[in-house]
């Protein structure tokens, strides 16, 4: 993958994970109307490739290393990157980054929402285009959070001179992943079967970097020893502002640490039902599947939530009223947390697990805000 704030052209030849989480861890067509504020000449370009009647553009395009990256960035660099475009993906999350997108972001945005405008704007003068999709439904009869669906407007907006293109996801009106996806790559490859190509080989390489860290999470799950489940998304538990103290903390403390993320989607579908029919955002449902998978493999559960996460709320809460047993802590995280605060808390929980591994278990829950 191209390193963090280098261009380089990619090779078809070899495509390299997103990111190095290790095992804890189509667009539809841009018309002028969705692109915003693009160069003149690149304007005119793009739009007469959409006709068919020149070469498709040769951009950078920038990836935010926030939301949806820790999801699809694996899928998303390897598709670029056979198509030839070169990509430029944000650095980590750090400060700068975090107080940037504060500045920008009204004061009730979340703070996951609050890193990726951040991001955004790390990317500006990088890339010719940031890549921001808009994913509204993955299943019918399900929902995503409102931040997915409002995530690009919410970059144009805050970010006036963002050069933004981006894909619609909404599987409840006809609008899948594979076709969307595909749709964008056409704005950069006219040829639809090399388009398809690229992204077939994509998503076999995610599958297989996805199946290696699921892997390793259901073989830590079965060894002996101190476990715990960390329960957050994807976004929280990689972020390097959010998660990844939580992760190390634990980990200095000699518990072996699973990600709920990284079960059996299906399976932790289906599982979910055990503790709420009624849950209609996709990934929440699938963290409550998780959940129930785990249960019985680790010694206490982690719940990594952001400020003012609604979703996220109430599935922790639904979780810890019916985890009979279960030694929880719910972690609610926001810009001005301190890390001494957080390891005195995770120090804590983890000697209490420590203390009560021989005997039975009783339900205890510590709540953390």
């Amino acid at each position: 993958m191209p390193v963090t704030g280098e261009l380089r052209r990619s090779s078809a030849d070899r495509v390299p994970p997103a990111s190095s989480r290790g095992n804890i861890y189509e667009r539809a067509p841009v018309s002028a109307g969705r692109i915003n504020r693009l160069r003149p000449r690149k304007m005119v370009r793009w739009s007469a490739q959409l006709r068919g009647g020149v070469e498709p553009i040769d951009a950078t395009v920038g990836i935010p290393r926030a939301l949806l990256y820790h999801k699809y960035g694996d899928l998303w660099t390897a598709f670029f990157e056979t198509l030839g475009v070169d990509t430029v993906v944000s650095p980590p999350t750090n400060r700068a980054i975090l107080e940037r997108g504060s500045r920008l972001a009204v004061d009730e945005t979340c703070l996951p929402m609050k890193i990726f405008l951040g991001h955004v704007d790390s990317l500006m003068s990088q890339a010719d285009y940031v890549l921001v999709p808009r994913v509204a439904s993955l299943h019918r009869g399900e929902t995503t959070c409102v931040k997915f669906l409002g995530a690009y407007d919410v970059a144009r907006n805050s970010i006036p001179d963002a050069r933004l293109i981006e894909y619609d996801v909404d599987v409840a009106n006809g609008k899948r992943h594979a076709t969307e996806i595909r749709r964008l790559g056409r704005g950069f490859e006219r040829n639809p079967a090399k388009v398809g190509y690229a992204y077939m080989r994509a998503r076999r390489e995610a599958n297989r970097l996805h199946s290696e860290r699921a892997l390793g999470n259901e073989q830590a799950a079965l060894e002996p020893g101190l476990k715990v489940l960390v329960v957050g998304h994807p976004y929280n538990i990689y972020d390097e502002m959010i998660g990844a103290p939580v992760v190390s903390i634990l980990r200095e403390q000699g518990a072996a640490v699973l990600a709920a993320e990284l079960a059996d989607a299906s399976r932790a579908k289906t599982l979910s039902a055990r503790l709420s029919r009624d849950v209609p955002w996709t990934f929440n449902k699938e963290l409550l599947g998780a959940v129930e998978h785990y249960r019985e493999y680790v010694d206490g559960i982690v719940f990594l939530v952001t400020f003012p996460c609604g979703p996220d709320s109430l599935m922790t809460e639904l979780c810890v009223r019916r985890l009979e047993g279960m030694p929880t802590l719910v972690l609610v995280l926001d810009e001005l947390q301190g890390e001494a605060g957080l390891r005195t808390r995770l120090e804590s929980f983890v000697d209490l697990l420590r203390l009560r591994r021989p005997k039975e278990r009783t339900a205890t829950t510590a709540r953390v805000v």
